[in-house]
């Protein structure tokens, strides 16, 4: 599948753009975090992010891992923890949130500035409290930031108390 060819098309209500971003480039010719803060820069909350503090709050994590923090952007609440919901199986929400993260290629690497994310493969992303190394001009912010050699894909989700 070309990353550009089959955008998945979400329901309403979903990626609310009042508190969530998603942004999703072909890849640029140079290092992946440039082309990752040009996707941010089309979001006020996102545009004073640097590249140092991106890449000093960022921890790498598994597709697994991805899925349950791109459930946490879609349908999260960071000030209150995850819905409980989130953790059940849901064939829609689980089906559209893999394909999106699909359009990456099954070579994609997962950054996120959730705290879970220094446990490694052990992590809960799921449970009901957690925190974030936060980079927006919110509170609180969660990112995932999906790289392949073709494309980059960033989630955004960003709250104030």
């Amino acid at each position: 599948m070309n990353v550009m060819d089959e955008p998945v098309e979400f329901p309403p209500g979903w990626f609310d753009d009042r508190q969530t971003f998603m942004g999703l480039s072909v890849a640029g010719a140079g290092d992946w975090r440039e082309t990752a803060l040009t996707v941010m820069r089309s979001c006020p909350a996102l545009r004073s992010v640097n590249r140092e503090e991106m890449e000093s709050s960022l921890a790498e994590v598994s597709r697994e891992n991805a899925l349950d923090l791109s459930k946490i952007i879609a349908f999260g609440s960071l000030l209150r923890g995850p819905l409980p919901s989130l953790v059940d199986a849901d064939e829609q929400r689980d089906s559209l949130l893999a394909q999106l993260l699909g359009q990456l290629g099954s070579d994609a690497r997962f950054w996120t500035n959730h705290g879970g994310a220094e446990d490694g493969q052990e992590s809960g992303f799921l449970s009901s409290s957690f925190y974030v190394n936060a980079l927006a001009e919110t509170t609180i912010d969660l990112c995932l930031i999906g790289v392949s050699p073709k494309a980059v894909l960033v989630l955004w989700r960003f709250e104030d108390d």
